[in-house]
């Protein structure tokens, strides 16, 4: 099967390619500079010359305080022409699965957000990210939200966390922020076992269980040998960021475990794994 994968040199989209390639699917991998979505009629045309079977549309602007200060490109690219990709997909005759985010909820909700739950963003990030899910499922599209995310080949939490923690500092983070964080390998392999269950609709894709940003920095630290002591709490208030972040990103992924037969692997779990994969694990 041709498997199309947008925003194939970011952590997701790395993931996505190798895993593909391993299932032994023809890939096709588009990303900047040769793939803009700025540039949405181009980036349609792309689509199409390439006959895929399954699109994965990765692309995105991420930057969640940058998109605030950019409001109108990012509804553009997040919204605009994910809805002009996944248009194309369906044109091609194609599957679309659009990757979104937990930013898509204001986190105001006491308990793990469902795929039903009605969205409602607190930031620009948020604002376009659902306005691209409301484009690709009018197009017949799929969503898949993540949260949380962390892996190879990518800025992340976890690697920013542990190359201060082996400079010696000592480190302040929000407590009270909590949600479910997602290995990249493991969001992967999820999303290719939905697309090959032919999945459709909304689903959320992240590693099972949940914890603070704090709690999550303590537990790198302890997983490369420093002490967890070096991390201490703080609010959200006392960190102030031009982007508002959700108290509560907790995603239950419910639809898409039964559709595969298993949950994702702790994310514990997952965080050991790409430390080791990092030779960052302590032994």
């Amino acid at each position: 099967m041709a498997v199309l994968v947008t925003g194939a040199e970011g952590m997701l989209g790395r993931r996505l390619v190798e895993e593909a390639a391993r299932r032994g699917h023809r890939v096709i991998g588009l990303d900047r500079p040769g793939f803009e979505l700025g540039r949405p009629e181009e980036a349609a045309a792309q689509i199409a010359a390439a006959r895929p079977a399954l699109v994965i549309h990765g692309a995105a602007l991420t930057d969640v305080d940058g998109c605030e200060a950019q409001a109108a490109l990012a509804l553009a690219i997040n919204g605009e022409a994910s809805g002009a990709v996944a248009e194309a997909a369906r044109r091609a005759g194609a599957r679309c699965y659009y990757v979104s985010t937990d930013y898509v909820f204001d986190g105001l909700k006491t308990t793990p957000y469902l795929e039903d739950d009605r969205p409602h963003p607190a930031s620009a990030y948020g604002r376009s990210k659902l306005l691209g899910e409301t484009r690709v499922l009018a197009a017949g599209g799929s969503v898949i939200r993540l949260s949380w995310s962390f892996g190879p080949d990518g800025r992340n939490f976890v690697a920013t966390i542990v190359g201060l923690l082996q400079q010696g500092r000592a480190l302040t983070v929000v407590a009270d922020q909590v949600g479910s964080p997602t290995y990249t390998r493991d969001a992967a392999a999820a999303i290719l076992d939905l697309a090959a269950a032919g999945g459709e609709g909304v689903f959320h894709c992240c590693n099972a269980g949940e914890t603070s940003w704090y709690g999550f920095a303590r537990a790198i630290a302890a997983g490369i040998g420093r002490d967890p002591a070096q991390v201490s709490p703080c609010t959200t208030a006392e960190y102030p960021r031009p982007a508002p972040r959700p108290a509560n990103s907790r995603l239950g992924g419910e639809r898409l475990a039964a559709l595969r037969g298993r949950s994702l692997p702790a994310w514990e779990d997952a965080l050991a794994r790409y430390l080791k994969e990092q030779a960052w694990l302590a032994n």
